[in-house]
Formats: structure tokens, C-alpha cells, sequence
């Protein structure tokens, strides 16, 4: 019998150098390796190429979708931290055409400069993509130092490792780096493993990260409700395939965040256990009622947060359009409410609207101004608490609404510099659809943020000529009115040079034209008047958006 599922033994030069774009699926966890497990993999490969040894890496699970793309459904933390191996090799080599070699491995230079979406060899999910290109992917970019990230954000995780890498390969001999890749494009191993559907891959996902290692959370949580249901083995039967189709619907780490979210909306405290959640909703509610009638109502509740695909009659192109503005936040402390929310109100049409514009603007507002974990927790506590004990929500006394003083603050702070990279994007997409004729940017759109005048300007750089020092530089560069929005292939054209220059690839090169950069169209100079100018006139769109429209 023919199962469809096919293997073959390859070297990770013939994995990547394939004309297939290998992707995340969209539910795929993020990347998770720490130092201990890139140290790990590190300390293998160079055991290898000092004795010219073959590594295996094991098995890496693929779902052909087409001849051109293939959903990578095991091996995203392998192919994912060999991808930064290869790249901070390639940012240290000084020889051109070792250095081409690498970039081979990583992308295709003549596809990048043509824009073709199958430059890259490895797409993550569209949450660590965009700071994946720009901090590993692109050539010379784990050089850059000018890229912040949240402490606790996952992109941290990717800065930590890279540094680390780089103290690690920095100290090695030319021959000792040429080794290192060789072993890796040459000598290392994998089974490539072809599966027909994403069903047939999640199974086999399953049986290789599964036996003999330790369940993950979702999975003790469905043994103990299981357990406390007490149903017979037919209906345990049938409920444990209804979890296996949750998590293939969310994802392993999605059911768990899920989970995590019920039990603080029945505890209403953020922190907590996997052992809680059976003493915390157990408690209060039958198990077999539990996985009957709430876990899959939640189930619809967390995967329209998750996707922005609200079904909301003929509202829901607009609640898409704030969740899309949600998904950009650079915490997801705002998931919490919009449950909660969906489970109670799903069918309140024209009230969830209203609220989820308003919890796109209060997002935001945490974002911004209450930056201190614990103050923040505690607004959105409230709100939730306002939520599950069915206050009103849309008035003016309500936790969604802010007073004179924390909008001056709001406004200082878009008024202010972006170092940090996620906040960059979110503030951007947001303000393209606050523009006339603007629209909503998915966070999974190809829409990078382009600085007009360079993050790194060059002693000799025509920009030196037409502003002012050094500091004016760096403190209107990361400034609302210094960005653009383009497709990634753009961004990578525009690079350091000049206004015009810039203008051309902006208007001229036929990618797709967002209505922040249209801005610039008629415009002839980019000084830093223009800079400051361009500033405040977009602070007050956004806040007139968000302080005069909704509270109307």
C-alpha cells in the first residue's frame, strides 16, 4: 500500500538549494532554541569539521504544496538556527566569492533584486519573518547593532543567539570557518521526509516528537479532563480526537496559550501552572460539560484572534481590520479581553464593532504609555473583569477610555523615537490606514519600514550634505516621519541611497505603493524641517483617529 509519505537521504546543500521556498505554516510555533541548544549544535558541527566527519541532524518533515513552496512541518528550530550559523559566517568573510557561496545557502541575490517572493530560502511565520530577513537573512545584517528588541520578545531570542554565535565563529581561522562550512553545506545530514497532506505530516510530527519525551501541557491538561470526566473509552476516544484536531487548528503552542487564557479567565490571575488548570476550571465547571460546550466555543474565540478572520455578518471586514491592528502589538496581553469577549458577545454585531476598535486603540495606549508590565497587567485585569461581569463597555467611564492626561502622554510618545522594531511596524501599518484612502496592512503582508534618511549614513553619503550632525541625524531617523512602508525588495533596493534616488525605487521599480509612501510623491526635499514637519501631522492624524472619531 502506497501511504504517500516518501523519504530520501540528502545533504542540507540539496535541501536548501532547491528551487522550493521552504515556510512556516501559519499556526507553527515561533522559534524557541536558547543558547544551550544553538551551543549544542555548534559544538557538533565543529567536532565534525575537525575530523572531516558526516553530522546527522535527523529527520526534517515537508508538505509539498506546490513544485515551487513547501510547508516545513518539523525541522523549523534546525533549519532555522543553521540559516544563522551560515549567515554570521557569511557577514565575517571577507572573500567575495566564499562569501556568495554562503549567501547561496540563505537566498538568491538575483531574485532579491527582482523582488521575486522566492529570494529566500526559509520563510518563518509572519510574526518572526520580517525581523528575521532584516536581522539574519539579508547580507551583512548580523553586523547591524541598530536593531532594539523587547526584552521578552522572541525576536530577543534571536539577537541573544546571534551575539553569542558571533563571539563563538569571530575567533576562528579562515581555514577553521571554511571548514565549519563545508561540514554544513557538504556533511551534514538529513532525511527528507515528504508527507502528501498537512494531516498526514502533523501525525508524523507526532510520532517523532513524541515517543519517549516529555507530553507538552495541552496534552497533561486532556489527560486530567479526561480523567475527571470519567467517560466511557468510545466517547474518550472521540474527545481525544477532537483535541488532535484543536491543536491542528491553533497549533501545539497555540492550544497552550489557549488554555493558559481560560484559566486566567477563571482565576483572573495571569500567572499560574499547568498543574492549576484542572483545580482552577475543573472546579467550577463539569469536565465532560467543559470539553462539550465551552472548550469549543473558546476553540472559535481563540482562532478568530488568532487568524482576524471574525464572522460577524457584515461587520466583519471591519473588526478584521482592528484585529489585523491587534496583531501587530508587540505583547499579547490584548488576547485575554478579545476572547473573553468573543465567547460572551459573538453575537453583539454592532457592540463588537465598537469594542474591538476600541481595544485596538488601548492596545495600543499599553503599548506606548503604560510600558511597566504590573500597571499594564492591571488595566487589562479590569477590562476583563468589566467583561466577564457584563458591565457596559462603550461609555465614557469604562477601562476603554483615557483621560486628557494619558493622551498627552500618548501623543509625546508617538512624537518620539522607534528603536525598537516591532513597535516600528505596528506604528506604521497603523498609520497607513489612518491616512486618506489608507488601508489595513495584514501582519502577514509583504510591508517592510523603510527609513528615508538612512539608519547608517556614510562619511562620504550624499545625506551628510543636506543635514545637519550626527545627533540631529540619529534623533529624527527613528521618527514617525521618517518612515515609509514598502514590499521587502524595495527596502533592500532603497538601502542608503539618496531622496531622489529613493523616490524612483519607491514610484518607478512597480511594487505595491502604500499610502505612507505615497506621501512622498510630490515632495522635493527630505530635510530635517521636512522630518519634524511630517511628524506632527501624522501624530495628528492618529490621534485624531483615536481620540476624536471613536469617542464620538
Amino acid at each position: 500500500m502506497d501511504s504517500g509519505i516518501k523519504s530520501q537521504t540528502c545533504s542540507l546543500a540539496e535541501l536548501l538549494a532547491r528551487d522550493v521556498e521552504l515556510k512556516m505554516p501559519p499556526y507553527q510555533r515561533s522559534y524557541v532554541w536558547d543558547v544551550d541548544e544553538v551551543g549544542e549544535l555548534l559544538g557538533d558541527l565543529r567536532t565534525a569539521a575537525a575530523g572531516r566527519r558526516h553530522h546527522f541532524i535527523g529527520a526534517i518533515v515537508l508538505v509539498d504544496v506546490d513544485e515551487y513552496t513547501s510547508l516545513v512541518v518539523d525541522g523549523q528550530q534546525r533549519l532555522t538556527t543553521l540559516t544563522m550559523i551560515l549567515a554570521v559566517l557569511r557577514d565575517l568573510e571577507t572573500d567575495e566569492k566564499l562569501k556568495t557561496n554562503l549567501h547561496a545557502l540563505i537566498g538568491d541575490r538575483d531574485r532579491a533584486r527582482r523582488g521575486d517572493d522566492r529570494a529566500w530560502r526559509m520563510t518563518l511565520n509572519h510574526v518572526d519573518n520580517p525581523f528575521f530577513r532584516e536581522a539574519v537573512q539579508e547580507e551583512g545584517a548580523t553586523q547591524r547593532r541598530d536593531i532594539e528588541t523587547e526584552e521578552s520578545s522572541n525576536h530577543n531570542r534571536f539577537q541573544t543567539n546571534l551575539e553569542w554565535l558571533e563571539k563563538q565563529i569571530k575567533p576562528m581561522s579562515s581555514a577553521e570557518r571554511l571548514s565549519l562550512f563545508e561540514t554544513i553545506r557538504d556533511r551534514v545530514v538529513v532525511v527528507r521526509v515528504t508527507v502528501p497532506n498537512r494531516n498526514e505530516g502533523n501525525e508524523v510530527f507526532r510520532v517523532l516528537n513524541t515517543r519517549g519525551k516529555a507530553p507538552n501541557s495541552h496534552d497533561i491538561i486532556k489527560t486530567e479532563i479526561l480523567q475527571k470526566a470519567d467517560v466511557p473509552l468510545e466517547d474518550a476516544n472521540k474527545y481525544a480526537r477532537e483535541w488532535l484536531d484543536y491543536e491542528a487548528q491553533l497549533g501545539g503552542s497555540g492550544l497552550n496559550e489557549l488554555l493558559n487564557i481560560i484559566r486566567q479567565l477563571y482565576s483572573k490571575a495571569q500567572k499560574g501552572k499547568t498543574s492549576d488548570f484542572a483545580k482552577v476550571v475543573l472546579s467550577k465547571v463539569d469536565a465532560k460539560t467543559f470539553l462539550d460546550k465551552e472548550l469549543p466555543r473558546y476553540v472559535d474565540a481563540y482562532r478568530t484572534v488568532l487568524k482576524g478572520d471574525p464572522d460577524l455578518g457584515d461587520k466583519s471586514a471591519a473588526v478584521k481590520t482592528a484585529l489585523d491592528h491587534l496583531r501587530l502589538i508587540d505583547h499579547s496581553l490584548w488576547k485575554v479581553p478579545a476572547v473573553a469577549y468573543l465567547y460572551h458577545n459573538s453575537h453583539k454585531e454592532d457592540e463588537a464593532l465598537k469594542f474591538f476598535q476600541l481595544l485596538e486603540r488601548f492596545a495600543f495606549v499599553m503599548m506606548l504609555h503604560i510600558t511597566d508590565r504590573t500597571p499594564r497587567q492591571k488595566r487589562y485585569t479590569k477590562l476583563t473583569q468589566t467583561i466577564l461581569a457584563g458591565k457596559p463597555l462603550l461609555d465614557g467611564k469604562s477601562v476603554l477610555h483615557f483621560s486628557k492626561d494619558d493622551q498627552k502622554k500618548v501623543r509625546d510618545r508617538l512624537s518620539g523615537r522607534f528603536g525598537n522594531f516591532s513597535q516600528r511596524r505596528a506604528i506604521a501599518l497603523r498609520l497607513n490606514a489612518a491616512l486618506e484612502n489608507g488601508e489595513a496592512v495584514s501582519p502577514e503582508d509583504d510591508a517592510t519600514v523603510e527609513h528615508v534618511l538612512p539608519r547608517a549614513v556614510p562619511e562620504d553619503s550624499f545625506w551628510n550634505t543636506v543635514w545637519p550632525n550626527g545627533p540631529v541625524q540619529r534623533e529624527l531617523c527613528e521618527t514617525v516621519g521618517n518612515f515609509v512602508i514598502v514590499p521587502q525588495h524595495i527596502n533592500r533596493a532603497a538601502d542608503r541611497k539618496d531622496f531622489r534616488e529613493k523616490k524612483k525605487i519607491f514610484f518607478e521599480q512597480g511594487g505595491r505603493i502604500f499610502s505612507l509612501t505615497e506621501d512622498l510623491r510630490n515632495r522635493q526635499s527630505w530635510t530635517a524641517e521636512d522630518v519634524r514637519s511630517r511628524t506632527e501631522q501624522l501624530v495628528d492624524i492618529l490621534m485624531m483617529v483615536w481620540f476624536s472619531d471613536l469617542d464620538e
